[in-house]
């Protein structure tokens, strides 16, 4: 503390109590009226935020002037002098709850007297429109009298901030030397990722005091202030019970849901709350209503196509003996039509997009759930073949057979305007197939009908009910698409029957001996109809997982004649000439996928995926201009899906156009707010536009989603920063996550070697080298991965090896600056600093982060060359 002064205007000061993040507290004398107050001073600060300080504290101090409750430390008076600002406050005497915590918890009964009048402090701010923001022990005292007085609210939030408003951050959330205002065991998860706080800010706070008081220690614990962020945004949020047994179920329900992780979960109010506990207090009554939603909070589950399916509640399929009951998760939809198509097919928001959901069927019904897989993919067939519809693929549904989302979450993940779904049912050799075309944006079920037929009818059953779907989209169809829905996809019922079932077995190659037998299904299928399309793709597709499986290039030959031959019989099939791109893709042959695909959309111009995977590696080829057009083009196919709007801003990202790749990854969050990967791009922009607030907000929302390597970006950014503890974390996490993760190797390694650990440092970089190579045996002409090898190469000193792996690099992408870039620092490393500065202004010629080089240690060899400064200052 430094000297006290005698007497700040007409406050003769006592002595010092003590200082906060903003200053000093002095106990003074009002001279005037003869009682003693409280007197917060503005830590010194030079002479250009001296005014700003001053009009931020003074204002705010004013506003808080307006409290006048009995739990609440009254404001008295605010003044200026030459010292700077100052802020007279009630004194209060008696003992702060964090000291009385010295002495471990307090009785139950205690706390809900304690949790009362602070609920009822808090309710009468909220109602003036201020937030404490820094609510804790520390800042709560208990009188001799048993009163509990809430201090500081001097420096709280004045604002308009009811739930469900959109309060506005600005500078005012951080202390004046820049450090955010609060202290984080206590701070709710939104405001230690930089989100707005409303008054459920202070309720979470509210009851991480009371978890405490209740159990005697924080709920959330970690090692360093990285460590606790992180465990207050990713760990499942305890029960004060479960820590006490002593505490009421009552009090310990409330005590949890204000700890609720999301806001909405929380009481809305503070006197919701302060009415919940007074029950609590008047003795047992009904615990209030805990959303179950922040009790746990696992790690995303990856379905089989990679994607995260939300968390949202399960739904079953049940069917009575006598009939067929078809729950399609219509909730609130209404059957408005029967049998009828629908007035419009069109989207107000875009062009029809289009996903069959796997129809359901009576659980432990082996040959039922086969026949509605062959069902649901003659009718996707069938909608494929219409122009003016885009229809997503079946792998892509596959996610969706149990129903676990509603009908609105379904179609917001995959981006489309209408879904067809159903279910079938078998009895004997009666089949009856149940169909439902839904709109989720208007909550209507637009059309519905049922059809019945028997399993020697099959084939003519899959004909009426691709017909009638196609017809319900009231699309004009020329006599040439009649014609191609009329043909069936094969005229053998029994090569119909082994396809089903392969296709059955392929949507759970998980399971053990599935691939096997889906393998073989497919190969009868083709043995009773050589003709049979479908057939051969599927059995590419089998092959495919089989290669993916293994790397044994045998199942990838396989795959690709698999899919030639039905590319053979079947030119226009675009769904099997993207299949083939795909493979040709992975193995290196992307001048060839390039080629399959513009076959693939010249027969279906609507095919979005197509143009998605066109653009990508027309941009990878270097062909940027034409790759971002069909990336816009697959957009404008598919408005709604998160997917597309990921992969534009990926590469404007990679075209280091990162303010232009900020909007698709926003957009990204939008249409999909629980995906953690566009989180996760749009800190990484931020963080290559030299913005490490947004970009740190950014990266702790994608790693609370579950997304492991933020946490390698976030220890980028702290290492960046010389946080190398906190950086050490974050890159530890990373690699718990991701134990084969080379980026996470090749970070701790960094670590260790700015620490002066050599031997664990190399370590680290050698397997980050090994990890390397074991993805190359997949795809030896990844242009990123063949640089990123030549790097670690160099970081322990094999030269040579580094030096053809980055040539290699560069001959596949040569004008990639990701890959000019690694040139640079494998030059460098090597000691060459001429080489090194050209790579270098190459890479950020083409775009590279010139704020990422600005930081890189790795250039460390050429910072201070008048070269090196002059091209860096030309980037910026």
């Amino acid at each position: 503390m430094s000297m006290v002064p005698s007497s700040i205007g007409p406050y003769r000061i006592i002595e010092g109590l003590g200082s906060g993040a903003n200053g000093e507290v002095y106990l003074a004398e009002d001279t005037r009226l003869g009682r003693k107050v409280a007197v917060k001073t503005l830590s010194a600060l030079d002479s250009k935020e001296l005014t700003e300080a001053k009009r931020w504290v003074l204002r705010e101090a004013r506003a808080a002037a307006r409290l006048n409750h009995p739990n609440i430390a009254s404001v008295y008076d605010v003044l200026e002098s030459p010292e700077g600002a100052h802020i007279v406050m009630e004194y209060v005497c008696g003992e702060t709850l964090a000291q009385r915590l010295r002495d471990g918890p307090l009785p139950p009964a205690q706390v809900l007297e304690i949790a009362v009048q602070l609920a009822d402090a808090l309710a009468e701010a909220h109602s003036l429109g201020v937030v404490h923001r820094d609510l804790k022990p520390g800042n709560v005292i208990i009188t001799p009298k048993g009163s509990v007085k809430v201090l500081d609210f001097g420096l709280a939030q004045v604002r308009a901030v009811e739930p469900g408003s959109t309060p506005v951050r600005s500078s005012r959330d951080f202390t004046l030397d820049g450090r955010q205002i609060g202290t984080p065991p206590y701070m709710p998860p939104e405001h230690l990722m930089g989100d707005p706080v409303d008054v459920r800010g202070d309720i979470y706070s509210l009851g991480v005091m009371l978890f405490e008081l209740l159990t005697g220690h924080r709920p959330f614990q970690g090692p360093d202030a990285m460590a606790l962020t992180m465990a207050i945004l990713t760990q499942p949020t305890p029960r004060a019970g479960s820590g006490n047994a002593a505490v009421p179920p009552a009090l310990d329900a409330i005590v949890f849901r204000a700890m609720s992780r999301l806001p909405q979960d929380r009481y809305a109010s503070a006197a919701e709350m302060a009415d919940d506990l007074r029950r609590a207090t008047a003795g047992p009554a009904p615990s209030p209503v805990v959303s179950g939603r922040d009790a746990v909070l696992h790690a995303p589950t990856v379905s089989r196509d990679g994607r995260r399916p939300l968390p949202v509640g399960r739904r079953r399929r049940v069917f009575s003996i006598a009939g067929l009951i078809v729950l399609v998760g219509l909730g609130v939809y209404s059957a408005v039509a029967r049998g009828r198509p629908p007035a419009s097919s069109a989207s107000a928001t875009g062009p029809p997009v289009v996903a069959v959901l796997p129809l359901a069927t009576v659980a432990g019904d082996t040959q039922g759930e086969s026949l509605a897989t062959g069902i649901a993919d003659s009718l996707i067939s069938s909608l494929t073949r219409v122009r003016g519809l885009t229809v997503i693929s079946r792998q892509a549904t596959l996610t969706y057979r149990d129903r676990k989302q509603d009908p609105a979450a379904i179609a917001r993940e995959l981006g489309v305007t209408v879904m067809v779904d159903g279910a079938l049912q078998r009895s004997g050799d009666r089949v009856r197939v149940t169909l439902s075309i839904l709109r989720p944006g208007s909550k209507i079920v637009s059309w519905s009908n049922s059809y019945d037929g028997s399993l020697t009818d099959l084939l003519k059953l899959q004909t009426e009910v691709g017909e009638a779907v196609v017809d319900a989209f009231s699309l004009a169809l020329t006599s040439e698409d009649h014609q191609r829905l009329q043909q069936p996809p094969t005229r053998n019922i029994d090569a119909l029957a082994d396809y089903s079932q392969a296709r059955t077995f392929l949507d759970r190659p998980d399971v053990k001996d599935n691939l096997d037998h889906s393998i073989a299904l497919f190969l009868d299928a083709v043995a009773k109809d050589p003709r049979f399309v479908a057939a051969h793709a599927g059995l590419g597709a089998a092959y495919w997982r089989r290669y993916l499986a293994t790397h044994d290039i045998v199942w990838s030959d396989k795959a690709r004649d698999a899919i030639s031959e039905a590319l053979r019989l079947d030119p226009s099939n675009a769904a099997a000439r993207s299949s083939f791109a795909v493979i040709l893709s992975d193995t290196g042959r992307k001048t060839e996928a390039i080629e399959e695909l513009r076959k693939a959309i010249a027969a279906q111009p609507s095919a979005d995926e197509a143009h998605q995977m066109l653009g990508r590696l027309l941009f990878e080829a270097g062909d940027q201009e034409e790759g971002l057009a069909e990336l816009r083009k697959a957009i404008s196919l598919r408005p709604q899906y998160w997917s597309h709007h990921h992969n534009l801003g990926m590469a404007l990202y990679k075209a280091g156009r990162f303010q232009e790749a900020l909007l698709p990854f926003r957009r990204a969050t939008e249409l999909q707010p629980d995906q953690a990967w566009s989180y996760q791009m749009l800190g990484t922009t931020y963080h290559a536009l030299g913005q490490p607030e947004q970009a740190v907000s950014n990266y702790l929302r994608a790693i609370q989603l579950g997304h492991s390597k933020a946490y390698s970006n976030l220890g980028t950014l702290y290492f960046e920063q010389s946080r190398f503890g906190e950086a050490a974390h974050a890159f530890e996490e990373a690699l718990k996550i991701d134990p084969r993760s080379p980026v996470a190797h090749r970070n701790l390694g960094d670590v260790y070697a700015h620490l002066g650990q050599q031997v664990k440092a190399r370590k680290y970089y050698e397997m980050a080298a090994q990890l390397t190579s074991d993805q190359l045996k997949i795809n030896p002409r990844d242009a990123r991965t063949l640089a990123m090898l030549a790097v670690y190469e160099a970081k322990i000193g094999n030269r040579r090896a580094a030096g053809q792996h980055i040539s290699e690099a560069l001959a596949v992408s040569p004008t990639s600056g990701e890959v000019l870039y690694r040139k640079a620092i494998v030059v460098a490393l090597a000691g060459d600093g001429d080489a090194a500065v050209a790579a270098l202004e190459a890479a950020l010629e083409r775009g590279y982060s010139a704020s990422f080089a600005s930081k890189d240690e790795d250039l460390a060899l050429i910072r201070s060359r008048p070269e090196y400064r002059r091209i860096m200052a030309a980037a910026r």
